[in-house]
């Protein structure tokens, strides 16, 4: 939360009524409902109404931090999901080709997407070929680094994109060629949407002053760590 209120009033945020907290067995009976393994919470806040109605009150310091942390480890749907398939096309040749599909709503999409991809050690030269009408696509090989670059600046909801890589190698190839390739990581975010399903129902200012502050709640999701080994 970023709070910029003159005098620091009370504030009161409501979460998913359904709301649970507490990863058991019995949360199959859940289904639809967001299932968050546990939380917490900053100092500030005031937690007597959590149980009951999901809401905390607590009056915000200056400027930005955090309300409150949460881990889910239990199935949903990433906004991504890889598939690499691997050819060995001749003794000095393989082809790596990765289609990745948007399990994103198609009213959303992944902005700032950029897949990397290490390629083998002896890799002399890498061609990148993309499906046609793949606009606001752009991939490249670094010889230096020895690694792929896809970006794709908008990745439009339930679609998907397909990159093929040929890699000329200066020796023939053997078994470790392939698990010289990858792990392929992937970057992006993706506006308005939250995969856990937590939302935010309403924010309040409960202060006796007239408020009438421009308020608004945004929802991101971004990687950290996301990877697929091929």
């Amino acid at each position: 939360m970023k709070s910029f209120l003159q005098g620091n009033p009370p504030l009161k945020l409501a979460l998913n009524e359904g709301l649970v907290v507490g990863k058991t067995s019995a949360n199959a009976e859940f289904a639809g409902v967001c299932v968050l393994d546990d939380c917490n919470f900053h100092e500030c806040a005031n937690l007597e109404d959590f149980d009951s109605g999901r809401t905390l009150s607590f009056t915000p310091p200056d400027g930005e931090f955090v309300v409150m942390n949460y881990r889910i480890t239990s199935d949903f749907k990433a906004p991504f999901r890889i598939f690499p398939f691997f050819e060995l096309t001749s003794p000095y040749k393989v082809e790596l080709v990765i289609t990745i599909r948007a399990e994103i709503p198609r009213q959303n999409y992944g902005g700032n997407v950029t897949i990397t991809v290490p390629m083998p050690k002896k890799a002399t030269s890498v061609a990148t070929e993309m499906a046609q009408g793949a606009v606001g696509h752009t991939a490249s090989y670094d010889a230096k680094t020895q690694q792929v670059s896809w970006v794709i600046k908008k990745f439009q909801g339930e679609s998907e994109a397909t990159l093929r890589m040929k890699i000329s190698l200066a020796t023939a190839h053997t078994a470790s060629v392939r698990k010289e390739i990858g792990p392929i990581s992937m970057n992006f975010e993706v506006p308005m949407f939250n995969p856990s399903g937590l939302q935010v129902r309403y924010l309040r200012v409960m202060a006796e002053a007239d408020y009438n502050p421009y308020r608004w709640v945004r929802y991101i999701t971004r990687s950290s760590s996301y990877v697929c080994r091929c």
